[in-house]
């Protein structure tokens, strides 16, 4: 695991409960760096919302015309 550095702990402590976005000045690639507790909940979120793939028609559908 990787550890923070300090220009990063001194963002986190400023930011409070919210999180903050960092930028790899290489690539310029923007990252959210926030909590473990609340990364958990919102993933815990998006999985509860996944649709099971039995819902997923595949090719076109048409009805049947009278």
């Amino acid at each position: 695991m990787a550890t923070i550095t300090p220009d990063q702990r001194r963002e986190i402590e400023n930011a409070g409960e919210l999180p903050i976005r960092i930028q790899d000045p290489e690539t310029h690639a923007e990252y959210v760096i926030l909590k473990a507790d609340v990364y958990e909940k919102m993933r815990a979120l998006m999985e509860s919302e996944k649709l099971d793939p039995s819902f997923f028609e595949y090719g076109e559908f048409f009805p049947l015309k009278k």
